[in-house]
């Protein structure tokens, strides 16, 4: 028996450093995580526990506090030396749990507040520089009746621990509440020695055997995720929502028993069930997601806090032509082999197969799946229950995250998934074609995966093949950060480059750094980017981050981050174009569609196009302030952006496409290659007035077309936030008066990214140039209409008459302006384009 402690008084004494440690591989991973995105709330635990009976706040925060003391790592915080991150435990934190009284609050607006409250609670950053990542708190409902909100940082607590704490919390209070004291087992060992013992075992021959396993799995492995509603932001973003269903509890007798006359474990049918439905969702044959394991393979580890967790990358072949029964025999043979050589540390995994770094995605793991029974177990403690509640999601991690809870009323199936990428409808269809897949499968084991009926929100093109813009994606950010200034008496540009290379080469212990070098591809992994951005904060007293590094990885590209275009090379070299240029996809055939700006709404197009269309788009966000700022003609715009396309005149026909006023560059793009030779098709433009049409109406006609407009756009948002598809804030921002209102306030969600700041200077140098813009007669045109424009649009042709071509036609598109472009748009606009391009019919 564990003697503690169990007087009530907090210490009010300063810490005092007690242990310093070396980082475990998933701590190291938090803190990179935590360094691209300080205090992000993706990285919380979120826990809500319900107690019933009797109780007393001040027993309950007094039993966290005999935790907090039991367990080192709750008082734990992390410092940077040289770019590596250590763990340093101290002796006290002055821990307090925030008690709030709801009991006066009507029963009907009481659930609506705990989730608020509880959000709130979940999502609150944490500072990895301070000890004790760790907060509770108790929101009273009735008298004998309270909910824990219990928030810990991943760099210090998992699932396991939940179960350790919650067993702990009700031993202690129960035991002060009867005046003696608590059972607890011994603790031989705390997380510091852990983090020494797989540091020591990393660099065993164990270690290595591994290593082999997972780079016969994952070199060279697609990419998996499942194609989006809307494009990827620039860097990565953690908004999201929970979709949840209870099953009944005969669910669980038809799932364990055919697990058991299969002979596999539950997550091994759960994993089989879920590949095979991503299957049938996505068309690709070859499926990754990952899993977490507990990682506590030695019974002395079993009763501590800490974070214990690693990432499993399970790869499955899938075929339709197979039956179930088969399909969960290999899946069984996947996952056993991956739980056989579970300590290779995701960080290490990542460092190993090295992919492409990208700030909008997750290496390796877009889809998760989980399977297990709830952590916590409902039970009594003296005088009162503790009973696991479902917890509030603080950020999501992973695009998709498919979560399967056991509790004694039912299975719990939910998809945790980003709000910004998905749409509330196509979360709620995979809901349902899990289920379904679950039922076919558990009514007829002998059926083929084709039999799985999809949906018709689920996509035909393997979605793996979304992946092929992402390295040019990369390349298309016009984000620079601030230079660094040179001081008169100090080392000239010429010479700092020298020594970054320098540094390079050393962190990378290659010889030599060429300018297109890139960090990742020579051997760098996360842990030595930290290395070297702190050398070169020291050295050249300069910003630099992961951030940094992961946008600009080429050292030409990183280097001119750092320290600008000093004088010499401004002098000699020639003037930087403002457009770039990005392949999407290179086709097979001589077909070819051009897209212009708008870099991040296009790239579904690789997808959905046939394979013998090339894609590509040129965009401006590489044009600097004083370019953007210039007062240009339309036509002088378009022939730099005919410059950076690079036209083959060898091949066509070729087709251009454009959104709103792009759309009307695309018409004298399209003009100006026609008359170079070039075989251009037709142009593609959505929601493009021709110049001036509708500043040629009457006034009072003006006036009532905007009126309109501002109506439909508020119903058209408005409908998105009470489905739940955007958040409130999304709402505010969509709108100039609120924007404005929150820019006046300070809000920080209203501060526009760089993304938008550059599109919005190309917009505004378009919109200025295309006002003097007279089109003569054009060639064919394909108009698309959102429902940002009257079905007036579509009959007027967009005003453009005789320069759209003779036969230009209008094509229907769902959703508001940029929204039209999602899965749905991309195919219809797809569809049309490969049609005409292809001279087939639509």
């Amino acid at each position: 028996m564990s003697q503690i402690d169990v007087s009530t008084g907090a210490t009010s004494v300063s810490p005092e450093l007690v242990g310093e440690f070396p980082c475990t591989q998933t701590q190291l991973r938090c803190w990179v995580l935590d360094q691209l995105k300080p205090g992000n709330p993706a990285l919380n635990v979120a826990v809500r526990w319900e107690i019933r009976g009797a109780f007393k706040a001040s027993t309950i925060e007094a039993a966290f506090r005999k935790i907090i003391q039991r367990h080192e790592i709750l008082r734990t915080r992390f410092v940077e030396k040289e770019g590596q991150p250590f763990q340093q435990v101290v002796d006290a934190v002055d821990f307090k749990m925030s008690v709030i009284d709801l009991r006066t609050v009507p029963s009907a607006q009481r659930e609506k507040l705990i989730m608020s409250i509880g959000e709130e609670t979940a999502s609150a950053p944490f500072d990895l520089g301070q000890a004790g990542l760790f907060r509770v708190a108790l929101l009273m409902v009735e008298n004998d009746r309270a909910f824990l909100l219990i928030t810990a940082h991943q760099s210090c607590f998992d699932g396991w621990s939940i179960r350790v704490l919650g067993r702990e919390l009700g031993e202690i209070a129960a035991a002060i509440d009867a005046g003696r004291q608590p059972v607890l087992p011994e603790l031989p060992l705390q997380y510091g020695d852990f983090a020494l013992w797989q540091e020591e075992y990393l660099a065993s021959y164990g270690a290595e055997a591994e290593k082999t396993f997972w780079r016969e799995q994952l070199v060279g492995a697609p990419y998996f995720e499942v194609p989006t509603d809307h494009p990827r932001q620039a860097i990565k973003t953690n908004n999201g929502n929970i979709l949840s269903v209870v099953k009944p509890l005969e669910f669980n007798e038809r799932i364990e028993r055919a697990a058991r006359e299969q002979r596999v474990s539950l997550y091994s049918y759960g994993a089989a069930i879920i590949s095979a439905m991503l299957h049938r969702f996505t068309g690709a044959g070859d499926i990754l997601f990952g899993t977490q394991i507990a990682g506590r393979d030695h019974s002395d580890l079993e009763d501590l806090i800490g974070v214990f967790i690693n990432n499993l990358v399970l790869r499955f072949k899938v075929t339709p032509d197979v039956s179930f029964a088969q399909h969960v025999g290999s899946t069984n043979e996947v996952v056993t082999a991956a739980l056989n050589h579970q300590r290779m540390p995701f960080n290490r995994l990542v460092e190993m197969v090295n992919p492409v770094r990208d700030p909008s995605r997750n290496p390796l793991i877009s889809v998760n799946f989980n399977l297990q029974k709830a952590f916590l177990e409902d039970r009594r403690y003296g005088d009162f229950e503790l009973i696991s509640a479902p917890s509030q999601s603080p950020g999501v991690i992973y695009d998709l995250s498919f979560i399967m809870i056991g509790r004694p009323s039912g299975w719990r199936m939910s998809i945790e998934y980003n709000t910004d990428l998905f749409d509330r409808s196509t979360i709620e269809g995979l809901l349902q074609l899990w289920q379904d897949a679950y039922e076919l499968a558990l009514g007829d084991g002998e059926a083929h995966l084709s039999s799985l009926a999809v949906p018709d929100r689920g996509i035909s093109t393997a979605a793996g093949s979304s992946t092929v813009p992402v390295v040019d994606l990369l390349q298309a950010r016009a984000s620079r950060p601030d230079a660094g200034t040179e001081g008169a008496t100090g080392p000239s540009r010429a010479e700092r480059v020298s020594a970054l290379a320098s540094l390079w080469a050393e962190v990378l212990n290659v010889r030599t750094v060429e300018p297109d070098g890139d960090f990742f591809a020579l051997g760098g992994h996360s842990l030595l980017a930290l290395r070297m951005l702190a050398a070169a904060r020291e050295r050249f007293g300069v910003k630099a981050d992961l951030a940094l590094l992961f946008k600009e990885p080429t050292f030409r590209d990183f280097a001119q981050a750092l320290f600008g275009d000093g004088p010499e090379e401004e002098q000699a070299a020639p003037a930087k174009r403002p457009w770039d240029m990005t392949v999407y996809k290179t086709g097979s055939g001589p077909f070819s569609v051009y897209t212009l700006n708008h870099p991040f709404l296009y790239y579904r197009l690789a997808n959905e196009l046939d394979d013998r269309i090339s894609i590509f788009n040129v965009n401006m966000f590489k044009a600097s302030e004083d370019q953007t700022g210039e007062s240009m003609t339309l036509e002088a715009i378009a022939a730099q952006a005919i410059e950076a396309m690079e036209v083959d005149k060898r091949l066509g026909p070729i087709a251009i496409v454009g959104l709103c006023v792009n759309g009307v560059l695309a018409i004298e793009v399209a003009r100006q290659l026609r008359a170079a030779g070039v075989d251009v098709a037709f142009s593609a433009i959505i929601d493009s007035w021709a110049p001036g049409y509708v500043r040629s109406l009457p006034r009072s006609r003006q006036r009532w077309w905007n009126a309109e407009r501002r109506i439909k756009r508020i119903g058209y948002f408005s409908r998105k936030l009470l489905s739940g598809r955007i958040k409130p804030v999304v709402f505010l921002k969509e709108f100039n008066l609120t924007l404005a209102l929150m820019q006046k306030l300070g809000i920080a969600a209203a501060k526009p990214s760089t993304e938008e700041t550059a599109n919005a200077a190309v917009t505004e140098l378009l919109v200025k140039a295309a006002r003097n813009y007279r089109p003569g007669k054009g060639g064919a045109t394909l108009l698309f209409r959102s429902q940002a424009n009257h079905p007036r649009a579509g009959k007027l042709r967009f005003g453009w008459g005789d320069s759209a071509g003779e036969d230009a036609c209008v094509i229907d598109l769902e959703g508001w302006h940029e929204d039209s472009l999602t899965v749905d748009g991309i195919r219809k606009l797809a569809a049309s384009v490969e049609g005409r391009l292809l001279r087939e019919p639509v």
